[in-house]
């Protein structure tokens, strides 16, 4: 039936109970010729949109709107007209939304009886399904599963969920089949024994929860719910020179379970069962369903491509990079447990977290750089993949914007093999670099160190003195400063790795370098100092 009666403000019309008809009295002017609804949207429960009307002349006369066809509440805000220039105005609209579709037609009688009339079609609540995918992060330590990103199917507001509206459990499968499970060095983390649920389930501890866009970030107003769950590693040191990690149950996303033989790092597959709670408003009832597995959001930002002779590569272009600004290109090389065996692309920028170098400290100290990152094949680095490297870096400089004075190669473990190899080349096709970094690892023979020289770029030896890879690095600058290289050397002395926040064996120096912690007799970091290299 209508509805009539004449408000100041505001009209709510509520579900349920037996109101007489309700109207509202707006300023217009005789001549009004247009009332149309505007987009809406749902917020929260309610179909939130306006009204616009318009007219000829003064806006000094009144008319009625009234709607009918709502099951829910109405809530109509009028406008007030300013000045007699003024020839249209808005009515803000809110339609409480119900477990049925409504038409509502909203009617606007003018002074002279005609009237005009526009619908809005109010959707049901929704009543999903609601899909989410599961988040990874990387941090120095590892892979891990990170927390949830959920399109919620409607937009909500800032208030509308909190991290008590969701419980969530997982279970995770390495990549060998095994189902993550135990409790101890490595594995699950004694100290969060309760978190476990049986058969390979364990509690997801949700910190916190958020309205956020569609890239998760936290916003005022958004389509999306992101969970932040609780995922990082413990560490403690474990005498002379290890180090013991525990693990947040159910958390970890990638462990050295692939290749042939196993030890090359693989992802690891996740089930999450999500439940609501508490209420959402806007939200009947809610099946949750789980969908993709996203990386890390830097990883994304890397290309990933096959690299000549097998492998892949891994390249990242700053966003600042033009014909008129060209940009510094820095190569990284793996260890022996990135290795790529056909199922684990980019494994090795997660491996030992090279993404770092993508990351906003070393993009800022270098004002925008070029990461390149290979993933090598099985076997590994070796002299068979020189011509292959050289070429990938000249079809890189050649494909982008790369300033071809400031080329840096640098490599941890393994990767120091492949570096070496690279700054002491004499094929028609090496590399003018500008500067490297051979970190846990690396042999610079006299006579590597006079074609080192001969070049004219400086070397910086980064490890520490309990690393067994590291012995010959003392010897290299020796050498290296013989033959008159600009040299230099970190080495840490024996003990684990301890990079402020984690313990790492103390083979893992790369720690030192990707936190930038390494820092010369001066006070200069090496990030600061790889910034200032050209040739």
């Amino acid at each position: 039936m209508k509805k009539f009666l004449t408000v100041v403000i505001a009209l709510i019309m509520t579900l349920g109970l037996s109101q007489q008809a309700m109207a509202l009295s707006i300023p217009v002017s005789n001549n009004v010729y247009d009332f149309e609804a505007g987009a809406f949207e749902a917020v929260d429960g309610w179909y939130v949109g306006e009204i616009t009307v318009r007219w000829n002349g003064n806006g000094n006369n009144k008319a009625d709107v009234t709607w009918t066809g709502n099951e829910g509440e109405v809530v109509v805000t009028p406008y007030t007209v300013e000045n007699n220039k003024q020839r249209e105005g808005t009515l803000g609209v809110k339609i409480k939304q119900t477990t049925e579709e409504q038409t509502v037609v909203f009617t606007l009688t003018k002074v002279n009886k005609q009237k005009l009339s526009t619908t809005v079609f109010v959707p049901a609540l929704y009543e999903g399904p609601i899909y989410f995918d599961v988040l990874r992060t990387a941090n120095n330590p590892g892979y891990y599963f990170s927390g949830a990103l959920i399109n919620m199917g409607v937009t909500l507001t800032a208030d509308a969920v909190d991290k008590d509206t969701f419980s969530a459990k997982a279970r995770v499968t390495e990549y060998n089949g095994t189902v993550q499970g135990s409790f101890g060095n490595f594995a699950w983390d004694p100290e969060k024994e309760s978190y476990a649920l049986g058969d390979g389930w364990a509690r997801w501890n949700i910190v916190d929860a958020y309205v956020a866009d569609a890239d998760g970030n936290r916003v005022d107003k958004g389509n999306y719910v992101k969970l932040d769950i609780e995922w990082k590693t413990r560490t403690e040191p474990s005498g002379a020179s290890s180090a013991n990690r525990y693990d947040v149950p159910a958390t970890r996303a990638a462990w050295y379970t692939g290749g042939s033989a196993g030890g090359f790092i693989a992802y690891a597959s996740v089930e999450v069962d999500i439940t609501q709670e508490k209420e959402i408003p806007g939200i009947a009832s809610a099946t949750y369903v789980q969908r993709e597995t996203k990386h890390d959001p830097i990883f994304d930002k890397f290309e990933i491509l096959d690299a000549p002779g097998g492998g892949k590569y891994a390249l990242y272009t700053p966003e600042n990079a033009s014909e008129d600004n060209k940009r510094p290109l820095f190569i990284w090389f793996h260890g022996t447990g990135e290795r790529y065996f056909g199922a684990n692309p980019g494994g090795n920028l997660i491996g030992n977290r090279a993404l770092s170098f993508a990351d906003k400290e070393f993009q800022e100290a270098l004002e925008g750089a070029y990461i390149l990152a290979p993933q090598s094949a099985e076997d590994g680095w070796n002299a068979n993949r020189l011509n292959d490297m050289e070429e990938l870096i000249h079809q890189v400089v050649a494909d982008n914007y790369v300033d071809p004075d400031r080329i840096y190669v640098g490599g941890l473990s393994m990767g120091t093999v492949m570096t070496t190899l690279l700054i002491t080349s004499t094929t028609d096709n090496q590399i003018n670099f500008a500067a490297a970094i051979l970190c846990s690892g690396g042999n610079i023979s006299p006579a590597q160190a006079e074609i080192i020289a001969s070049k004219g770029f400086p070397v910086y030896l980064v490890g520490n003195t309990s690393d067994g890879a590291a012995a010959g690095l003392p010897s290299s600058l020796a050498n290296l400063q013989a033959a008159g290289v600009d040299a230099k050397m970190k080495l840490y002395p024996a003990g684990p790795v301890f990079d402020g926040e984690f313990y790492y064996g103390a083979h893992d120096s790369w720690n030192y370098i990707y936190n930038n912690l390494v820092e010369d007799e001066n006070g200069e970091t090496i990030f600061e100092w790889l910034a200032k290299q050209s040739r």
